[in-house]
């Protein structure tokens, strides 16, 4: 299977159009966009910027992704990283086009905006300066 049919089963799975982009596609979920984008002929990225990481927390912030990232206990078997341009946490996570079919990959982008959406959440919680709840439970 190539990364364009992968995306047309997606897409009709989904019950979207999706479109390969020279070798990338946005599905919009819940307000930010979740990029699946080819890394070769056999492998696929997920990725999605999460937001920016406010002043305030942000060595807590770090460190808790650091942390999930270990073994992938709070990641769903995703990587976060802090792009170092512009300070935003981002989660990616890479996967073997052979691996996947039109369920599998509509299973592995839901597990995928499950785990965005909760970290988003910390974020956006984080932002706010008398709110840590939810801090450590994704």
């Amino acid at each position: 299977m190539t990364f364009a049919e992968l995306i047309d089963g997606l897409g009709k799975n989904l019950g979207i159009e999706l479109t390969d982009e020279g070798g990338a596609t946005a599905v919009e979920v819940d307000g930010f966009s979740v990029i699946l984008q080819s890394a070769g002929d056999d492998v696929i990225l997920i990725h999605a910027d999460l937001g920016e990481i406010a002043a305030e927390g942000r060595e807590e912030v770090v460190a808790a992704a650091l942390e999930a990232n270990f073994l992938y206990q709070a990641t769903g078997g995703a990587t976060l990283a802090v792009n170092g341009e512009n300070g935003h946490l981002h989660l990616q996570k890479y996967n073997w086009i052979d691996r996947l079919d039109a369920e599998k990959a509509a299973q592995d982008l839901a597990k995928f905006a499950e785990v965005a959406l909760a970290w988003r959440k910390i974020l956006e919680d984080r932002k706010l300066p008398e709110s840590s709840a939810g801090f450590m439970s994704v």
